[in-house]
């Protein structure tokens, strides 16, 4: 699995640039680069709640999680679990994969790197 990497206030096209400049030095590979305008974002994608529930996901990415499962699990209604896993699959954070009646929940990364940025 891949690493991310949520950059908060930076700025993807100097990075791009960056790595174009000196891949060997600021390449990264099995990394993707997620970028956010401040850490309200942030918050709303990464809530105690949905921190649990990735957490939990690579823990146990191997299994069959579906919504079912993790809500009994996390002790989270069924409707918020759905919800969570709608706004982490559109940050690309999570993956849904549908088997025959079943929507099974896996994680993308194994790990998420937080990185501050003072530029614009």
């Amino acid at each position: 699995m891949k690493t991310l990497t949520i950059r908060i206030g930076g700025n993807p096209k100097e990075d791009i640039k960056s790595v174009f400049t000196n891949p060997k030095q600021n390449g990264r590979p099995n990394t993707s680069t997620l970028y956010l305008k401040n850490t309200k974002d942030l918050y709303e994608i990464l809530s105690p709640q949905r921190m649990e529930l990735l957490l939990y996901l690579t823990k146990h990415g191997e299994e069959q999680n579906t919504i079912t499962k993790l809500a009994k699990k996390l002790k989270r209604r069924q409707e918020a679990i759905s919800r969570d896993t709608i706004l982490l699959e559109k940050h690309s954070l999570i993956k849904k994969t549908k088997q025959k009646q079943k929507v099974l929940i896996t994680p993308l990364y194994e790990s998420l790197n937080l990185s501050l940025s003072t530029t614009n």
